[in-house]
């Protein structure tokens, strides 16, 4: 090559690389190209963050201590306005998909070119509404989940990201973020091929942390729903969201309505079918009257989960149209897991990683689909005496299409030369009907006809756990402890060992329990007995192992991992313990062995890897450290620590703002801190120091930096002690237990301080550690934090209502502009029967703060406390309130009110007045943020305005109410709900009496309904 082509093809090379390093367009010519820019998005925002604690919270459907750190969101916006959004664009001849980085990650929509038509639901306004954990959530695209059932908690917020171009032509934007609660690492490559006519998402998720952590994994994608929406779900059979029902007939259930079909649902609530029962490895839906559809792929083992969500057909889910978008309609969810129900969890063991694809796509002109890979989509329709065959090319094809029957008798061979989006068909007439008949492309993507070829035969069921035995308690214990639900999994684990006190896994699973609490005493305890039990078991010596390294025995600590490593399925993870150990007593030699062996087992094993690379820079082996910073950036692409890496093996400007530039997540700090403690792991306090200085300035932070100078620069030390605990407390949440002797430390130091007292009481309250907490909040005297005095009222309303009732005044004193203390204040007195003050705070906050929704809520239920359920009913008519998903407290709020008032009407002989008020309780004001269900239950209504119209003398009218509830309680027969026992009163009175026995004998009144027998001398 001359000298002059040479230069300028490095010229070329360099200009292509500072482009894609600028992350502001990466192209693959006339393949596939992808964008960022800001854009422009009609947004009705969210904000207010609760800086209380979230396990203060009664409202979280069991979910609150799972969620710590996170906080949540109270405020949601009816207004819209613009704001500018980082859109990244990925775009080939065929299809074109968007992401949003900013909003979770999530894939904002995907279209193909050809139609213009979004095979992926686009909402063109972000509308955050109350739905997910943290509460704000949007609607379309696809939403990635990690960790525990919900929405996950960064899907409304930044999350780190980079934009890449392939060698192999095609583009990619990478998403992902640190889930806090688990100190698990997640990521999602969004690849656009070059050439085919579907995108991929490659799901990591790595467990980064020595313990096992809760494992749930699900992908929210969203299509337009429409009349002629056909679900395309394989599956024989069908279960909703718990193990209370047996397994249900899919696609057509018991009463013979095919749910397949979107207008099918229009009954009952909101839908969720989780389909199994067939090893098929795709899903998706087909639109009749356009003869369009979307489609989902992944190896059946990988994504084993179906699911599909469906809005209420009824009112009660249509105001989610306009609740959450201004003119995309309403949207259904077609769901792809990891397990096969969303109730589900499993055990995601430490430091291993998982990682799997999934492609989706459109495809259109060949009916319904049958079967799918990359290659393409598959259409096959028997009839009598044909078979209609379709084929949607994803990709260029130039294979034979063959039709065989089960004999192998070939009916039918084409050779196929076709581009992605050319559909191919073909009708073949069948002599004497169909047999069983195969449908293949080159031998790969294979259809057959016979309806039971892919039926799964292993048995399926879904129930609850029986825990009247000891193994029974283990196992309800490891299914909350999978759900990280710590507490109720070890008061299980205890009540196991109560019965069996040698039960080796109930030990071990208690161990860890107390190790993640940071009680590493108690923790070592069962560990030992385990191991006295059991002494070659994998489990036991594994977390005994690493609790000893936790305090420092790392003789014990070595000996144990070294067994525990005979096993698969701690073998990789007990030797990254190692090599970090070895590191830790500077022998380098050992840690490369044993870091190599952990990735000869887990080519995942990213804390072995960035062992090595510590290790190599060390030794001062740079490009074996190079090397293997290339592998881990290879696996995952967001892994900050190599970056940080790079920065310490050549110090400089640029490889530190390279570092700093690509942590763009909701809480950076919070990044800079896992990535320090790994340093701390290892004993690298100089690097661990290096890291903190340039992190945001943040308590725990400084904190941290404070005690890793203590010993080497005590003046230091003090300085960034006094700035850390000079900060504002505002949303600082610290919850690791590595964290407790840093907090013990600031205590010791600043004993006059509140702060320190008040963080390390949050990482006990967060543990389960509760009268550890109340100790050390009552500690904090001379706080001026109204949050830390209603995060201790809610601590101690239990145990000392009075203090707690003067934690939520000094609140309110401090902090006079804050709705929240009053709230909490209110809500308290409710609670245990003070009316009088109840309502006298609700008046006054009313006044102040006339347009916060719970306020005034909290007026109606005090009013009605104090009887005045006229005024409730009168500050009722002026709500308009946001719902959040599943939302009724309102609408029972107005129905017990007009229920109340009919009662006093009733008992005043005001028949007419009774009856006009019952009739108001059967209204559904969309304004209250709940819509008119399908068939709602009037029988409590229905049953008291019969007596009514006796008494006005309307006989028609007194049986027409008595025959509603008759009808009703047939109609949903087996009887159920909470006027079930008005409906067996009526079963008695129109001579049921069989079946009222069945229902008398069981249903209990209600309050309400003992005051209405009453009230009609029943």
């Amino acid at each position: 090559m001359k000298t002059g082509a040479r230069c300028l093809l490095i010229l070329l090379l360099l200009n292509a690389a500072l482009f894609l390093a600028s992350c502001r367009n990466v192209s693959a010519g006339r393949g596939a190209s992808i964008s960022e820019k800001k854009e422009s998005i009609k947004t009705y925002p969210f904000s207010d963050p609760d800086p209380v604690p979230v396990f203060t919270r009664s409202s979280m459907w069991g979910q609150a201590a799972r969620l710590y750190p996170y906080f949540f969101f109270n405020k949601f916006s009816d207004q819209g306005m613009d704001k500018d959004w980082t859109v990244v664009r990925l775009e080939n001849p065929y299809i074109q998909v968007s992401v949003l980085p900013q909003v979770g990650g999530k894939v904002w929509g995907a279209s193909e070119k050809a139609t213009g038509r979004d095979f992926l639901y686009t909402n063109h306004v972000l509308k955050f509404r109350e739905i997910a954990l943290r509460g704000p959530w949007t609607s379309g695209g696809i939403e990635f989940n990690f960790g525990v059932i919900g929405h996950a908690p960064s899907t409304a917020t930044p999350v780190d990201y980079l934009l890449r171009k392939n060698p192999d032509g095609s583009v990619s934007c990478v998403v992902g973020a640190l889930d806090l609660p688990s100190r698990t690492r997640w990521s999602v490559t969004i690849t656009l091929p070059k050439d085919k006519s579907y995108f991929e998402t490659t799901a990591l998720w790595f467990n980064a942390s020595p313990y096992s952590q809760s494992y749930y994994s699900w992908s929210c994608a969203a299509i337009k729903a429409a009349d002629d929406l056909k679900y395309i779900f394989p599956g024989s059979a069908q279960i909703g969201h718990d193990y209370s029902v047996p397994l249900e007939p899919w696609p057509v259930d018991r009463k013979g309505r095919d749910l397949s079909w979107y207008k099918g649902n229009d009954f009952g609530g909101a839908k969720s079918y989780f389909t199994v029962g067939k090893y098929q490895d795709f899903y998706g839906a087909w639109y009749k009257n356009s003869d369009a559809g979307f489609g989902h792929w992944a190896l059946y083992d990988d994504v084993p989960g179906r699911k599909i969500w469906i809005w209420d057909l009824s009112r009660a889910g249509e105001i989610w149209v306009d609740l959450l978008t201004d003119k995309d309609g309403q949207y259904s969810e077609p769901q792809a897991g990891r397990l096969y129900n969303q109730s589900d969890h499993e055990s995601f063991k430490p430091y291993t990683a998982d990682r799997w694809r999934e492609i989706w796509f459109p495809y259109r002109d060949i009916g319904p689909m049958v079967k799918a890979s990359p290659e393409g989509v598959l259409n096959v329709t028997p009839s009598e005496n044909s078979l209609d065959i379709g084929f949607f090319p994803l990709q260029a094809v130039d294979k034979d299409l063959t039709v065989t029957e089960k004999d192998g008798k070939e009916l039918f061979r084409k050779h196929l030369r076709l581009g992605p989006g050319r559909a191919f068909k073909k009708s073949l007439p069948i002599i004497g009907g169909t047999s069983i008949i195969e449908v293949s492309l080159g031998g790969k993507l294979i259809y057959a006809t016979d309806p039971k070829s892919f039926d799964i035969k292993r048995p399926l069921r879904f129930r609850p756990i029986d825990e009247s035995t000891a193994e029974g308690l283990f196992l309800g214990g490891s299914r909350s402890e999978k759900a990280r639900d710590f507490q109720t999994a070890l008061r299980k684990y205890l009540a196991c060992l109560e019965i069996e006190p040698l039960h080796v896994r109930a030990l071990t699973r208690t161990a860890e329990i107390y190790a993640r609490r940071g009680e590493y005493v108690k923790a070592l305890g069962f560990a030992e007995t385990a191991l006295e039990t059991s002494m070659y078991d994998a489990e036991a010596n594994y977390v005994y192992g690493v609790i000893c390294r936790k305090q420092g025995e790392l003789v014990d600590a070595k000996e144990t991992l070294g067994w525990a490593a005979r096993s698969m399925e701690y073998r990789s993870s007990a030797y990254a313990q190692l090599a970090e150990i070895s590191f830790l007593e500077k022998d380098f030699d050992r840690a490369l062995e044993y870091g190599k062996r952990a990735v000869d087992f887990n080519a995942f094993n990213l804390n072995a890897r960035e062992v090595l690379v510590t290790t190599y820079r060390a030794m001062k082996k740079r490009p074996q450290a190079d090397e293997e910073l290339e592998r881990i950036l290879a696996i995952d692409p967001l892994d900050h620590l190599a970056r940080f890496e790079r920065y310490l093996l050549e110090p400089g400007t640029a490889r530190l703002e390279e570092f700093k530039s690509m942590i763009r997540c909701e809480l950076p700090h919070e990044t800079y801190l896992e990535t320090a403690l790994y340093y701390v792991r290892l004993g690298a306090v100089e690097d661990a120091v290096t890291l903190l200085r340039n992190a945001p300035e943040q308590p725990e932070a400084l904190a941290w930096l404070a005690w890793l100078l203590r010993e080497r620069s005590p003046d230091e030390s003090r300085a960034y002690l006094e700035k850390a605990f000079g900060l504002s407390p505002w949303l600082v949440f610290p919850f690791r237990e590595e964290s407790i002797p840093v907090f013990e430390h600031a205590i010791a130091s600043l004993p006059g301080d509140w702060k320190p007292k008040y963080y390390l009481g949050l990482i006990y309250w967060g543990k389960g550690r509760i009268e550890e907490a109340r100790d050390l909040f009552a500690m904090c005297e001379g706080a001026d934090f109204a949050p830390f005095y209603l995060t201790r009222g809610a601590l101690t309303r239990d145990t000392d209502p009075v203090k707690a009732r003067a934690d939520y005044d000094h609140a309110i004193g401090l902090d006079e502009k804050s709705w929240r203390s009053r709230h909490a204040l209110i809500e308290f007195d409710l609670e245990l029967g003070h009316a009088g003050q109840a309502l006298e705070t609700s008046r006054k906050a009313a006044t102040l703060f006339p347009s916060e929704v719970p306020i005034r809520v909290d007026l109606v239920k005090s009013l009605m406390a104090a009887g005045g359920y006229e005024e409730a009913a009168g500050v009722l008519e002026g709500i308009e309130a946001l719902p959040y998903e599943g939302a009724g407290e309102i609408h029972a709020l107005y129905v017990t009110t007009n229920v109340r008032l009919a009662l006093e009407s009733l008992r005043a002989g005001n028949w007419s007045r009774a009856v006009e008020r019952f009739e108001h309780s059967k209204q559904f004001p969309e304004k209250l943020g709940t819509g008119a269900p399908f068939d709602p239950d009037f029988r409590l209504q229905d049953f008291a305005e019969a007596f009514c119209y006796e008494k006005m003398g309307e006989k028609e009218k007194a049986e027409a109410s008595r025959k509603a509830v008759l009808e009703y309680t047939l109609r949903t027969w087996p009887a159920s709900g909470p006027n079930a026992y008005l409906g067996g009163l009526i079963l008695q009175q129109a001579g049921e009496k069989a079946k009222a026995r069945e229902v008398l004998s069981t249903a209990k009144p209600s309050k309400e309904i003992v005051e209405i027998l009453k009230a009609i001398g029943q």
